[in-house]
């Protein structure tokens, strides 16, 4: 099975093609042009074409919400006119899961001027929200860009986090039990609102 998994959450964009549950290709660019002007160039020139893909996997984030309508839009569009199965994640859940660390798990991202987090527990997962100042017990995970801030009472801080790397073997473990995917009309970016 051939996956393209694509992360637009931030102002970088990155997208992976996993190949019978095994990273192939992932591509990583930081540049000051939208997502949308950079999402059918770069596929052009590196020959990445829909009907070469069995599945789709795409980040719903916490990220920019505009660059993740415009990833999730355009990867739900192939999936839908290809009639091809397409697979969301969420990128704490990612760090979550694929972060060796003890429970309680608290990943966490820096969005414009907010930190959005997540609890996770063996058997627990809190709803994302927005970081108040609270006092978390448990591990912090996050990536080094946003070392400055320390959820949690422990920290392990990624260099670099592959979400798409991580998203499409997600979405290729996720495919193994759910061979139709998920209905490509409920995946919307995640949201949520800060407080006015």
């Amino acid at each position: 099975m051939r996956i393209l998994s694509l992360d637009t959450s931030f102002s970088f964009l990155n997208f992976a093609v996993i190949e019978d549950g095994k990273l192939k290709l992932l591509h990583y660019i930081d540049s000051q042009k939208k997502t949308l002007e950079n999402l059918p160039k770069l596929f052009q020139e590196l020959c990445i074409r829909p009907e070469g893909f069995d599945a789709f996997a795409v980040s719903r984030g916490v990220g920019y919400l505009t660059s993740l309508r415009i990833g999730i839009t355009f990867i739900k569009t192939w999936a839908y006119t290809l009639k091809k199965p397409i697979v969301s994640y969420s990128n704490l859940e990612l760090m979550a899961k694929y972060t060796p660390v003890p429970y309680p798990k608290i990943p966490y991202l820096k969005i414009s001027n907010n930190i959005f987090f997540q609890v996770f527990d063996e058997n627990y997962r809190s709803e994302v929200k927005l970081y108040t100042g609270e006092e978390l017990k448990g591990f912090g995970i996050s990536i080094e860009l946003f070392k400055e801030f320390k959820l949690g009472d422990k920290q392990f801080f990624h260099p670099f986090f592959p979400f798409s790397a991580y998203g499409g073997i997600y979405a290729y473990t996720y495919l193994q039990q759910n061979p139709e995917g998920e209905n490509v009309f409920e995946i919307e970016p995640l949201y949520v609102k800060p407080p006015v």
